[in-house]
């Protein structure tokens, strides 16, 4: 398996998993410079990325071929995700979910109430047109866990899948 930064050459490849998740994938282009992707001989298994907005980062577009899964592409992508978002100054990751709130809690993610989401979240299009209202909004401190979201410890990523 091969991680690498997305390209537009990618696009319809990557929308074409994003659409089998029922994952929103018409607006992908804006953002492709924060996705990665996995990929084997057969082509983009993985995909995963994020929206900046200044000092915070949106995480979106998570989806992994079902053949892949448990074999830690997620995680993997999610890692270069991180290490993209600290390069660029992000020190907070949010992100909206309908179906992955247990993932990424193990991920280090705490829920919180969508009054609580930033404001540079709640006007993106994923918090305003994409995702339902029902949506579960999670933050991510980077370098925190839920634990000590507010205390300033430390955190370790363990692993689930």
């Amino acid at each position: 398996m091969k991680y690498r930064k997305a390209r537009n050459a990618d696009l319809v490849e990557i929308q074409g998993l994003l659409k089998g998740f029922k994952l929103p994938a018409n607006d992908l282009l804006e953002h492709i410079e924060n996705f990665y992707v996995a990929e084997n001989t057969s082509g983009i298994v993985g995909v995963g990325g994020y929206e900046e907005y200044g000092d915070i980062g949106l995480v979106r577009s998570f989806a992994v071929h079902s053949s892949y899964q448990g074999e830690r592409v997620a995680e993997n992508i999610f890692d270069l995700v991180k290490e993209s978002a600290l390069r660029k100054n992000i020190r907070e990751l949010y992100l909206l979910t309908t179906s992955a709130e247990e993932y990424f809690h193990c991920l280090g993610f705490c829920a919180i109430q969508r009054e609580e989401a930033p404001l540079k979240i709640k006007k993106s299009k994923q918090f305003n047109e994409l995702c339902p209202t029902s949506a579960v909004i999670m933050s991510l401190i980077l370098g925190k866990d839920c634990g000590s979201h507010n205390k300033g410890q430390q955190r370790t990523i363990k692993s689930v899948i």
